[in-house]
Parts: structure tokens; sequence; C-alpha cells
């Protein structure tokens, strides 16, 4: 009904993280009173990992005045809420790991990238283990990294190196894998990245040195030397009185 005097109705959120509204508060006059007044309300953003649905309120109530021109009638009325819900983006618990496509023997090492996708609860720890699946070709350090609700944006990095080994084992594909844990929500997260361990040239070869001197047939000896080029996987040898392979290496 028309008021008066003019109406101040104020306009409040119960959780403003949830929604929040783009007025606080409403002005009706003895002129404007039948006209529909809009508040909106905007749901509030968060990187919460899976928070599901909140329910929150906004509260209309009339603003009590000591000015003349207030209207006691309206004045006087009972606050009225608005129930609401803020529906969660589905901010998935992930872990996102990258890293380099190869590392070689011997040469530069490697970064990994460790971040969350999306921030744990406050005050959890989410802590993500590295580990090579293949740890004879690659190696990573640190091995473990810890994140929380403060620091789950920030990329944290490990260095990947490849073993350099002395054997003809060329280059050799294998995983780096992340796993969390410490958070309900992430302890099923598994995530990887796959690197190249690349050989750095050990080849399969053997080599035979230089005679010392001739024999004769006053009974003189001569001597040589062997060694192989690069380390065996199983032994290698041929028995020199019969010329039979006593050892086996398929490289």
């Amino acid at each position: 009904s028309e008021p008066f005097a003019d109406v101040v109705l104020n306009i409040s959120s119960s959780d403003v993280t949830e929604g929040a509204v783009n007025v606080s508060a409403l002005t009706f006059t003895a002129a404007d009173w039948r006209v529909p007044q809009t508040v909106t309300v905007t749901g509030g953003q968060d990187d919460f990992v899976d928070d599901d649905t909140v329910q929150y309120l906004v509260q209309v109530s009339p603003q009590v005045s000591p000015r003349n021109e207030q209207d006691t009638v309206y004045a006087s009325l009972p606050s009225q809420d608005v129930q609401l819900a803020c529906e969660d983006d589905a901010d998935a618990a992930g872990v996102v790991v990258s890293g380099p496509a190869n590392v070689t023997e011997g040469g530069a090492s490697g970064d990994i990238l460790v971040v969350l996708a999306s921030s744990p609860e406050a005050g959890t720890l989410v802590e993500v283990d590295l580990h090579a699946v293949d740890e004879s070709e690659v190696m990573v350090e640190p091995r473990r990294f810890v994140f929380d609700a403060t620091n789950w944006s920030v990329i944290q990095v490990a260095t990947i190196d490849a073993q350099n080994d002395a054997f003809d084992d060329g280059d050799v594909g294998t995983r780096v894998v992340a796993s969390a844990s410490g958070d309900s929500k992430y302890d099923v997260v598994v995530s990887e990245v796959a690197v190249t361990a690349v050989d750095d040239d050990d080849e399969s070869h053997f080599i035979v040195g230089p005679i010392s001197q001739n024999t004769s047939e006053a009974g003189a000896t001569g001597a040589f030397t062997v060694v192989l080029g690069s380390e065996p996987f199983a032994v290698v040898g041929r028995d020199g009185g019969r010329g039979q392979r006593v050892g086996t290496d398929v490289h």
C-alpha cells in the first residue's frame, strides 16, 4: 500500500562468499511504491574442490530510522528472507603434471612442473608424491610436494635426470607418476607424464689393441689387449682353446 513517507528496505546476504547482492537498500516513495525494483544476486566464484551446493539467504528488512519522515507502519514489519542455493561449478580434484619429452644420459636436467587443478579446503594438506616408473632410466628429485589452500596454484618444480649408464640400451620410454593423498577428494587422483631417456651412444663393440711383438720359433711371445666398448647385459667371452662362446649378450 502507499506509504505515508519514504520506506527504505535493507538488502543483505547471509553469506557473501556464496551470493552477493547488487544493492544494499531499496527506497520506495509515495510516487513509485507500485513500481517493482530488482535485486540482482550473483553467485560467488571459488576455486575449492567440489564444495557442493551451499544454501544461503538474502534478507529484506525495513530500515528503522529516527527520522520523522520514516513510515512507522512499514518500519515495524518483520524481515522477509529469500532462500537461495549456490551450485558448485565442479572444480575437480586434479594434479597437473608436465615435463620434457626427453632427457639425455649425461645431458642437462629437465623440469617436472606440478600444480593442483583446484584448491583443497582451508586447513587441509594435499601431498603429491612423484616417482619414475623405471628408475634405472630416469630419476626425479624432490619426490614430494605439499599443497594447501594458499599455494595450490603455485607451480612446484622437480628435476628429472637420465641415468647415465654404460649400456647400449638405446632410447627408453618411461613415465613420471604423480599421486596425491591427504584429502579424501584427492586420495584417488593420479597423473603422469611420458618421458624418453635418450641413450648417449654407448655402442656395443670390442676394441683389440696392438700386438706387443711378433712371436718366434724360439719361443718369443706377443700379447694384445681386448676391451668392450660398452657394458654388457650378460657375460661375453670366448674360450681361447676351442674358439667356443662361453657367454651370451644379445647386443
